[in-house]
C-alpha cells in the first residue's frame, strides 16, 4: 500500500490517496479460495471508504478545536479502479480546498478588543484585534473585520424621538476571517501515515474476516 499527497498550484493540498494494490498478500494455499479473493479484496476497500472519513475526523478533532459537523462536510471518500480491471483498486480520501474553516467556528468569543478564539485543544486563547463577530447575509455568524475596499451603502436606521433616518455611508467592507482548511488540517504532520496504517490494518482484518466467514460455511472448501 502506498500514500500520496496531491498538490495544486501554489502548494495547495487538495487530498491524501491511499492504493491497496499489493498490499493484501494472504499467505496460504488458497485453493478454491483464489478466486474469491479479489470480490474479498473488493469488499474490504468498500468498508475502508466507509470507515476512513470517521477515522480522519476523529484525528482531525483529536487536534483541533472544531465540530464534527464542519469537518466532514469538508471530507469526501470516494473508490477506484486501476484502468486494468472493472474492480476496485483503492480508496481516495480528499480533504477539500474550499475555503478555511471560518474563525468564528473556533470557540469564537467577542471582548473589546477583538474576537478571541482556540485553534488547537489544550491550547491558549488567540486574539483577533479589531475584528468583531457579525450575522452576515446568508444568516450565519462570522468573526469580521474592516478591511475590505471603501464602499458606499445606504443605512436605514431609527433616531432620537423613534423618527427613522436615511443616508449614505462609506466605509470598508467586511472580511470574513479564516483559519485552516480540513486539506491543510488533512494533510498536517504525520496524520497521513497514521490513517495510512488505519487503512492497511483495516483492509487485513476485514479480508481475514471475509476469510474466516467463509471457510465456517458449509461446503466452502
Amino acid at each position: 500500500m502506498s500514500t500520496s499527497i496531491a498538490r495544486e498550484r501554489h502548494g495547495r493540498t487538495t487530498g491524501v490517496g491511499f492504493d491497496l494494490q499489493g498490499a493484501l498478500r494472504v499467505q496460504r494455499d488458497l485453493g478454491l479460495l483464489a478466486d474469491r479473493l479479489p470480490w474479498l479484496q473488493e469488499r474490504a476497500i468498500r468498508t475502508l471508504r466507509r470507515r476512513l472519513p470517521v477515522e480522519a475526523r476523529r484525528d482531525i478533532q483529536a487536534e483541533y478545536n472544531i465540530t464534527a459537523t464542519r469537518v466532514r462536510n469538508h471530507l469526501v471518500a470516494s473508490t477506484y479502479t486501476d484502468g486494468s480491471s472493472p474492480r476496485l483498486a483503492g480508496v481516495r480520501l480528499v480533504g477539500q480546498w474550499k475555503r478555511g474553516i471560518g474563525l468564528a467556528n473556533f470557540s469564537a468569543n467577542q471582548t473589546r478588543k477583538g474576537v478571541t478564539y482556540r485553534v488547537y485543544r489544550g491550547a491558549g486563547r488567540s486574539l483577533a484585534e479589531g475584528a468583531f463577530l457579525a450575522r452576515l447575509k446568508g444568516g450565519n455568524v462570522h468573526a469580521v473585520e474592516r478591511g475590505g475596499a471603501m464602499r458606499e451603502r445606504q443605512y436605514r436606521q431609527r433616531g432620537r424621538g423613534g423618527k427613522i433616518q436615511t443616508g449614505t455611508r462609506t466605509d470598508r467592507a467586511l472580511v470574513v476571517l479564516y483559519r485552516s482548511t480540513v486539506a491543510q488540517m488533512l494533510a498536517k504532520g504525520r496524520r497521513p501515515e497514521r490513517l495510512l496504517e488505519f487503512s492497511r490494518r483495516l483492509l487485513e482484518q476485514d479480508v481475514e474476516r471475509q476469510l474466516q466467514s467463509y471457510l465456517r460455511r458449509p461446503g466452502a472448501t
